[in-house]
Order: structure tokens, then C-alpha cells, then sequence
């Protein structure tokens, strides 16, 4: 609806109502009245002459006074407007410019004064009952306005559509101040003439009821969770307002067997980042959304804070509601970039004249036009170039990834061009970083591989692990291999943290079909595989099995040939690698009952803490340069509710 509108439906219920109400303020029309006034009389007529005159008489209307102001261009809507807005008869019988009285409204017939601010009633009054003049009231007519009346929705059908816009916002990141775009209105008005848009103060009020209403449903879907869930956490601090966060995602497998996903709270942290206040704030969460009994893992990255806040959330979740499962998990993903952090500092001479060089070709333009062009030449697929970010070794990777199928190319470069020439890495520091990229490759696809959310990844850690270690000793025993102690400190780095990972993958391996036993040595390794998923299963028949599977006498015979005989049945069962891990369960879950809720339970278990940032990347999309004053509060209404949309829950 444009402005001429809004002041119609004002208009409408004030002027139009005009002799209903008896305290209307008649100051706008004096002044609007002003502003175009009507000519003085010749002559002052006596109160006796306006007596005599008869009330039927036709009024003729004087002419206006000239403008003192240079004439300006109106549009038909404004004069139709400003029309609409000063004309009423009554002022056909009233001076407001009488310079004997400046501040007061005077009757033309007999002089009588009234302050400017008597309403327009009180003088229709006068010359009823004074000069026998009755001023009829204004018809409703729309013939002065060149658009049509649109009435709005019911109030039902504008929350509909107050509910869309709020969601749009929402996802889309998109400013509140976005509802005070000319563009936008016009674009909403011109879809949907009969909606009016809320503005800036109110959307954003809309926005946080959303984010209210939607948690407390949360709370109802996390009840019809089957089995337990894990989390993953991490802390974010923006680097335009100094605001920290602290996330947490929640993951669990639905009844339909499919790995679900969202963020669960992301809470505004102005304490200090030590283990007691982000234990507390953890734990005041789990609580809030009863789920400290739910709750199985907790995979954060291996800051020693957060290791420490593993440790203290097992010990209160004991404490409180028994919950002895839980367990605190290393985010892989981080373990795997310190060993090839710690490798790439073997090479980092040659790794600087390569990064010299992408940063020649990117900021040239006819450099890199040159390049593009002998690519297409030599046909060679022309590779934007890319520079690396050190806290992200993976990009490293990349960076000589792209030089290395570039590479001919370059080297054809570098003959026509002297700065190029002077920059290029010579013929050993190309065989280093080839050999470093071998070394490297596996790690990278692990990376990437282990980050998903979308299926379960816990089980597959170990086989990926175990590959990557093969792959490192290989090079190690390989004597034409010049990069050994490259391949030695990475394989060192992750020796460190393979016992830890290797006990917390016991379990989702054996429960993997694709796996089973095939990754465990034959004898002590594989019976502790075995050991630890029947503890499990004992727990669930709430049996208690002796490590040497004799049956005593506190055990009851038929319940631990229950439990074992599922477990053998599984283990008889052929490998195979082909198999979709979930729905390989889903068509199971019969046949193996408790052991198809253990699965559900630890293949939900997040290796690493990647759904969290990358939480915090929408968070850094939030919180722009041009709304870093956005309030704390406000952003995690934002960055909650998009997430709990987007994820399907939550749903009003």
C-alpha cells in the first residue's frame, strides 16, 4: 500500500466522522487552510445584514490568494490528496489570516473569534445557530483519488503471511531493516495489494516469538527421539563485535533409520572460556531439554579446555541421572590436520616459493590471461589460482594441487615471462612437494570423507585410519621415497591419538556389516571387540555375563543364551562391503533387536565437530559488517530458528 493510502484510511475515520466526534482537532485544516487561503471580504458586514440573509442562499466561494512561492509540480495523486485533505465548506465562513486577530479563526459574518484549536464542530455550531447556515458533511467519495481501496486480510490470514515473511528472513539472512525497502514493499504490494508488511521493530518482535514457539516444540520432538543422542560443540568468537558463542548440535538416527541433524542452542557466552562455566552451560542445556540421560557423546576438537570439559560433563551426568555410557570424543578431522601441520613444517621452504608464485598469477590480470590461454593451448584445464590459509592445512593441499596440474603449463609461462621465471620452484622443490602431496592425498579424502553429517561416519574411522597408517609405513620402507621423515612425522602425530580412537570405535565397528570382526587382529583384538558389544547387550537384558561366557549360577541360563545367540547370529552373518549401513539395520532391526538399538544408539556418534562450525559459518554470514551491533539474543533466534526450519523440526 503506498502513503496516499495509508492517509486516506486516516482521513476516512476522522474527516469523514467528522460531526460524531465532537473533539476532533481542527488545527491540521487551519493550517492546511492557510496554506491556501481564501480572499477577505471588501466589506465587514454587520451582524444585523447576516442575520437577514437567507440560509438557502448560494455561497460563492472567494478566490484564493496568490502564492507567494514559486509554483512547484505536483502529481494528480497529491493534488488529489491535498484536495481530499483541506476542502470542507465550513471554511468558506471562517478568516484564519485576520490581521487583527493572527492566532485566532474569525467568522467572516460577525467577527466572532475562536481559538485555532476549537474543533471543526464547534464553529459548524456557530453558523447553524448564529447565522442560520448548515454545512452538510463531507460525502464519502473516492473520485478524488486515482487508485483503488483495497481492504487488508483478516487478522487469521495475516499471520499466515507474517509467518512466511518471518521465515524468509529467517533462512535467507536477510536484514530486518529489509521490510523498509522501497523495492520490497513495491514487490509486496504489487504480489499481494491486501497485506501489509510489519515493520522493521515488529518483524524482528515476530522473529524471536518464532524462535520461542519453535523451542518449546523442540523439546516435544526430542522426546519422540528412539534412543539416545550426541552432540557436538565448539566456541566462536566474531571478530567484528568480540561476541562468543558457544554451539551445540545435536545428531540422532529417526525412526525411519536416517541420520538427523540440528543445531540445538548456540548460546551467547560473556564469561570467561574455562572448563567449570562451559561445563555449566552445557549441562543447563541438557537439562532444559531433558535429555541428560539421552545423551551417549560428545565429540569437540582437542583443545585441552574442551578435553577437560569432556571429563567433568561424564562425572556430573554420573552423578546426577547415572548416565555412565556417556563418553567424550575426539573430533578426527582435527587430529588429522595436526599430523600434516606437522608434516607440511618439513617443507615449508618449498611450499613459500609455491605460494610466491599463486600470488604473482592472482593478482595480475594479464598474467593470468596468459596462463589461461597456453592452458587452453597445451589443453590443460585452466585452475583458478588458489592461496592457502595456514590454520587450514587442507587448503595448503589444494594450493599445490592446482599447481601440479598446472604445472606444464606454468613452466610455459615462466619462458615468456621474467617474473614468473624468478618465482618458479626449482626442479627439487617440485619433486618435494610431489612427494609431500602423496603423502598428504590420503588425509585430505579422510578429511573430507569423515566430515559428512548426513551418514554415519564412527564406524568407518578405523578403517580409514588403518589405511592411512599402511599407507605411511609403506612410504617409510620405500627407499627411493626422499620425503621419509616427512612421512614418519605425520605417521608419529597420529600414533599418538590412534589408542584413544581405536577404543572408541570397538563397538560401531563390530556393528557394521561392511566390517564386523575383518578389522581386528585374530585373538586378543577381536575378543575385545566382541567383549565390549556383549557388556552392552547384557546391560539391555539386564544380565550379567562372566568374561569367560560360562554361564554361574547369577546368571539366568535362558537370558544369556538370548543375548549370545544374537550376537553369534549377527557375527555368522557374511560381510558385506556393498551395503548401506542404515538401512542395512532398518531391514534387521527384527531379527536383532537389541543389537539394532545399541546401532542406532553409537552410529549416531559424530567424529568430528565439523556440523558445529560450520554452524558458526551461517553465525559469520549473521553477523556482517553491516549488522555487527546486531544483539546476542537476537542472532541465536536467527541462527536456532534457520537451522530448525531448515531441518524439518520444531514445526508450529
Amino acid at each position: 500500500m503506498s502513503d496516499y493510502e495509508f492517509y486516506y484510511d486516516e482521513y476516512q475515520e476522522s474527516e469523514y466522522n467528522e460531526e460524531e466526534n465532537e473533539t476532533t482537532d481542527n488545527e491540521r485544516n487551519v493550517q492546511e487552510f492557510s496554506q491556501e487561503p481564501f480572499q477577505e471580504s471588501p466589506r465587514e458586514e454587520s451582524p444585523q445584514e447576516s442575520f437577514q440573509e437567507s440560509p438557502q442562499e448560494p455561497f460563492q466561494k472567494p478566490p484564493q490568494e496568490p502564492s507567494q512561492e514559486p509554483p512547484q509540480e505536483h502529481s494528480q495523486e497529491e493534488d488529489n490528496l491535498k484536495k481530499a485533505k483541506t476542502y470542507s465548506d465550513t471554511w468558506q465562513y471562517f478568516n484564519t489570516r485576520d490581521p487583527q486577530h493572527p492566532t485566532k479563526v474569525v467568522c467572516k459574518k460577525c467577527n466572532h473569534t475562536y481559538s485555532k484549536s476549537t474543533g471543526i464542530s464547534t464553529l459548524k455550531e456557530h453558523l447553524k445557530k448564529v447565522h442560520g447556515i448548515v454545512i452538510d458533511k463531507i460525502k464519502k467519495t473516492q473520485t478524488k483519488l486515482n487508485f483503488p481501496r483495497v481492504d487488508p486480510w483478516p487478522k487469521e490470514d495475516m499471520l499466515v503471511r507474517d509467518q512466511a515473511l518471518v521465515e524468509w528472513i529467517t533462512v535467507d539472512l536477510q536484514p530486518f531493516s529489509v521490510v523498509t525497502n522501497d523495492q520490497f514493499i513495491n514487490l509486496i504490494n504489487t504480489l499481494d495489494p491486501r497485506y501489509r508488511i510489519p515493520g522493521k521493530t515488529n518483524i524482528k518482535e515476530k522473529v524471536v516469538n518464532h524462535f520461542d514457539n519453535m523451542r518449546k516444540n523442540i523439546k516435544l520432538d526430542i522426546d519422540k527421539i528412539p534412543g539416545k543422542v550426541s552432540l557436538t560443540s565448539d566456541m566462536w568468537t566474531s571478530t567484528l563485535n568480540n561476541n562468543s558463542f558457544l554451539g551445540l548440535t545435536i545428531h540422532f538416527i529417526d525412526q525411519e533409520w536416517k541420520m538427523q541433524h540440528f543445531l540445538l542452542d548456540i548460546i551467547s557466552f560473556n564469561e570467561r572460556h574455562n572448563t567449570i562455566n562451559i561445563t555449566n552451560e552445557i549441562i543447563s542445556t541438557l537439562a532444559e531439554f531433558k535429555i541428560k540421560e539421552k545423551v551417549l557423546a560428545l565429540t569437540t576438537d582437542n583443545a585441552t579446555t574442551m578435553l577437560a570439559v569432556g571429563r567433568s560433563i561424564a562425572e556430573k551426568l554420573d552423578d546426577d541421572v547415572m548416565n555412565s555410557t556417556f563418553g567424550h570424543y575426539r573430533c578426527t578431522a582435527h587430529i588429522l590436520n595436526l599430523a600434516a601441520q606437522q608434516g607440511l613444517e618439513l617443507i615449508d621452504n618449498a611450499v613459500v616459493k609455491v605460494r610466491q608464485l599463486m600470488i604473482k598469477i592472482k593478482n595480475s590480470v594479464i598474467i593470468s590471461d596468459e596462463l589461461r590461454k597456453l592452458c587452453k593451448c597445451a589443453k590443460i584445464n585452466y585452475l583458478k589460482p588458489e592461496l592457502d590459509i595456514r590454520t587450514r592445512w587442507n587448503s595448503t593441499f589444494n594450493m599445490l594441487k592446482k599447481m601440479e596440474k598446472m604445472w606444464n603449463g606454468v613452466r610455459m609461462l615462466a619462458v615468456r615471462n621474467q617474473e614468473v621465471q624468478m618465482l618458479m620452484p626449482t626442479e627439487a622443490d617440485w619433486k618435494i612437494i610431489r612427494e609431500t602431496m602423496i603423502i598428504l592425498e590420503p588425509l585430505e579424502r579422510a578429511t573430507v570423507y569423515l566430515s559428512a553429517a548426513q551418514y554415519p561416519t564412527i564406524a568407518d574411522i578405523r578403517f580409514v585410519f588403518l589405511g592411512i597408517l599402511e599407507h605411511l609405513e609403506s612410504i617409510i620402507g620405500d627407499d627411493d621415497f626422499e620425503q621419509k621423515e616427512l612421512a614418519s612425522s605425520v605417521n608419529q602425530k597420529i600414533g599418538e591419538y590412534w589408542n584413544i580412537i581405536n577404543q572408541q570405535t570397538l563397538v560401531s565397528t563390530v556393528l557394521d556389516p561392511r566390517y564386523k570382526l575383518s578389522l581386528f587382529e585374530v585373538g586378543a583384538s577381536a575378543a575385545e571387540a566382541v567383549s565390549a558389544v556383549t557388556s552392552l547387550l547384557a546391560n539391555y537384558h539386564h544380565v550379567t555375563i562372566p568374561e569367560n561366557r560360562d554361564v554361574d549360577e547369577t546368571s539366568s541360563v535362558s537370558s544369556v543364551s538370548n543375548v549370545l545367540d544374537e550376537l553369534d547370529r549377527y557375527l555368522a552373518l557374511q560381510v558385506d562391503e556393498n551395503v548401506k549401513l542404515l538401512i542395512w539395520w532398518k531391514a534387521h532391526k527384527h531379527k536383532f533387536p537389541a543389537l539394532a538399538k545399541i546401532s542406532r544408539n553409537y552410529l549416531s556418534i559424530q567424529v568430528t565437530s565439523v556440523a558445529c562450525e560450520q554452524a558458526f559459518s551461517v553465525a559469520g554470514n549473521t553477523i556482517t559488517k553491516t549488522r555487527n551491533r546486531l544483539n546476542s539474543e537476537i542472532a541465536r533466534a536467527t541462527l536456532c530458528a534457520k537451522s530448525w526450519i531448515e531441518n524439518g523440526v520444531g514445526i508450529l
